[in-house]
């Protein structure tokens, strides 16, 4: 028989407060645990520096091991979730394509014209199954300071992933012939005890402001990799003998190969910056992307399906190509690279926040160059951002080339 429960100081019996039952608590938890997903995710994605910052203090605390599960474990269950959801959906795009895209479709296959000003031969996408209508078709990207000059950046993309179409990467060919790649060292990064503050300040020479046009990020951390870093002879970290190395020569020149093909030039280079192994060299996807996949990020595998970014070189060294990837792992990436025209490809920064593409408009009057817009949609930046707001990253800049450069 049970016992009455004791008055209360009313002299009424007091009701016993029920307690929730183990799945009543269990539903609390994971309903908690959703919403902090939730607000986590949303935080990395649309809080500017949130990401980074989160990762860093992560790392600080516990070391970068234990982040690097973390993010792989987090970005594989969202990738599984979006091939559930995506499965029957149309393929990614960026933008539309041009008017005229389905007579340049035509052109795919024909061979690279020698005249500087002409496009990059149209490509054919590598899995035509999940290709969206212009991929492989090059668009011009117009210049908002000299809307009439002929184009010197064209922009296209390319599906590389059979089972994602959700999985896409938007090129960007630079015309070496009429413009002029440039590397700047961040206020922090790559971290070097050997070079002063005041030879690195995140930011495009005053002197180059008015012929600026675009900019793009560099490489990762000097934690993830200690990859070597020179520029206008200051060693920020020596060259690693196996990573794959973006060469810039005193004449203009650009190189991507592994640093053993290229160390005998170093008096000749004004810079180089280095990332892990090539992802294609000499037409060759790295025979690692067939099998374990991951030298490409000491923050993430190279299996990790998330925002990656890459520069490219054509057999002839007259064009580059930079490379914004959604939703690829390291080997998609190389491949849609090398089917955009791409001869040696060198990956860049990885993860939502770090890789970026923007175009400049140049000032009036003296005024400083200000960003306009991004590659891509979802890219968070700031308008001031390389020009008066200082990187604490490294990147790279595009210039016009003048008659006496």
């Amino acid at each position: 028989m049970d016992k009455p429960s004791p008055p209360s100081a009313s002299g009424s019996p007091r009701r016993r407060r029920r307690r929730p039952g183990l799945p009543e608590r269990a539903l609390r938890v994971a309903a908690v645990c959703a919403i902090a997903v939730e607000a986590l995710w949303y935080g990395i994605h649309e809080i500017r520096g949130f990401g980074p910052a989160l990762a860093d203090g992560a790392r600080a605390v516990v070391g970068p091991a234990p982040v690097a599960w973390a993010e792989d474990v987090a970005y594989g269950v969202a990738d599984r979730l979006k091939r559930a959801l995506y499965r029957d959906a149309a393929p990614t795009t960026f933008w539309e394509p041009a008017p005229a895209a389905a007579a340049e479709i035509e052109r795919r296959g024909e061979r690279l014209s020698a005249e500087p000003a002409a496009p990059p031969a149209a490509f054919e996408p590598p899995f035509p199954q999940v290709a969206a209508t212009g991929d492989g078709v090059w668009t011009p990207i117009a210049d908002p300071a000299r809307p009439d000059d002929a184009p010197v950046l064209w922009k296209s993309v390319v599906h590389p992933d059979a089972r994602r179409v959700f999985a896409a990467i938007a090129v960007v060919a630079i015309d070496l012939g009429r413009l002029d790649l440039r590397l700047v060292a961040g206020t922090k990064e790559p971290f070097s005890p050997d070079v002063p503050i005041e030879r690195r300040p995140g930011l495009v020479p005053e002197e180059h402001a008015g012929d600026l046009i675009a900019a793009f990020n560099g490489g990762f951390k000097a934690m993830h990799g200690h990859y070597g870093m020179m520029l206008d002879g200051d060693t920020f970290l020596p060259p690693r003998k196996k990573a794959c190395t973006i060469a810039l020569y005193r004449n203009g020149a650009v190189r991507i190969r592994t640093w053993r093909e290229l160390r005998a030039d170093e008096a000749r280079m004004t810079a180089y910056r280095q990332t892990p192994p090539c992802l294609v060299e000499q037409g060759e996807l790295h025979k690692a992307l067939y099998d374990s996949n991951r030298d490409w990020g000491a923050t993430v595998s190279g299996e990790t399906v998330i925002r990656r970014s890459a520069l490219g070189v054509d057999v002839t060294g007259k064009r580059l190509f930079y490379g914004l990837g959604e939703a690829v792992t390291a080997r998609t990436l190389a491949l849609g690279m090398k089917a955009a025209g791409a001869h040696d490809v060198a990956e860049l920064d990885v993860n939502h926040a770090y890789p970026r593409f923007l175009l400049y408009d140049r000032g009036e009057d003296g005024a400083a160059p200000r960003a306009t817009s991004a590659l891509i949609p979802d890219v968070q930046y700031e308008p001031e951002e390389y020009v008066t707001e200082p990187s604490p990253r490294d990147f790279f800049y595009l210039r016009r080339r003048r008659p006496d450069s």
